[in-house]
């Protein structure tokens, strides 16, 4: 039995879980090797979508600093921008550096370039963005994958006591 739980909470734990130790400290005593499994590929889809819903909320922050960084740069092109505030946000939440920003915008040629750098800021937030979105649809598969086996297994082992009950009821009747 130990080697059979080995190999499946090895199969089914994500990797760097407490799962895998489980039959090493005897937490898995008296459980079957459907019940270990299930309770593994639970805990796994349960790690999964804590991580979607992570990736869920980077997302949405990042849409909002790039929907408010858009903003920021059409006020900075008309000149209706506080170069202070516009200043502060594309240094604190695009990443810019001071010396990437002119000193002022006072000047057409300033006001560009403070839009072209918020605005290549803002395409390396988008790259990242299409990432978090692979990422995303990687951990809800997975999430599903987990969920499903957990099915398959519930319903492999009720088609398995199933037939036991039928062989059992057979060999009465004989």
């Amino acid at each position: 039995m130990i080697e059979a739980t080995q190999i499946a909470t090895m199969r089914y734990a994500p990797e760097g879980s407490s799962a895998i130790n489980l039959y090493s400290n005897g937490a898995a005593d008296g459980l079957t090797l459907g019940q270990l499994v299930i309770s593994v590929c639970m805990r796994t889809a349960t790690s999964y979508e804590r991580q979607s819903v992570n990736k869920m909320n980077v997302i949405s922050k990042n849409a909002e600093i790039l929907k408010t960084g858009s903003q920021w740069v059409e006020r900075i092109l008309n000149g209706s921008a506080s170069w202070t505030r516009a200043k502060a946000f594309i240094m604190g939440s695009l990443g810019a550096g001071a010396d990437e920003l002119p000193e002022n915008i006072k000047t057409y040629d300033n006001r560009l370039k403070a839009a072209s750098v918020a605005t290549d800021k803002m395409n390396a937030i988008m790259q990242t963005q299409q990432q978090d979105l692979v990422a995303l649809q990687s951990y809800v598969s997975r999430r599903d994958t987990a969920y499903s086996s957990s099915s398959n297994i519930v319903r492999a082992l009720g088609r398995s006591m199933g037939n036991l009950a039928g062989n059992m009821n057979m060999a009465s009747n004989s």
